[in-house]
């Protein structure tokens, strides 16, 4: 079965990895949450969801931590 993944800022975000993904200029762009870029996308990505309805991707992401 696929699985859509959201989107944020043009990044595809992946809660599995760990990390938001774009492609730019034929390149694959990678930034790991842990990574300083990734913590502030993840924070920003974070602040745009809404608990009723994404309470379920908020609950994968706590369990990242």
């Amino acid at each position: 079965m696929a699985v859509i993944l959201p989107t944020f800022k043009g990044y595809t975000v992946d809660l599995r990895l760990r990390q938001f993904r774009k492609v730019v200029g034929g390149k694959l762009i990678f930034v790991e949450f842990c990574s300083p870029e990734g913590d502030e996308l993840l924070g920003q990505f974070v602040s745009t969801l809404s608990k009723k309805r994404d309470m379920l991707m908020l609950k994968k992401i706590s369990n990242l931590f």
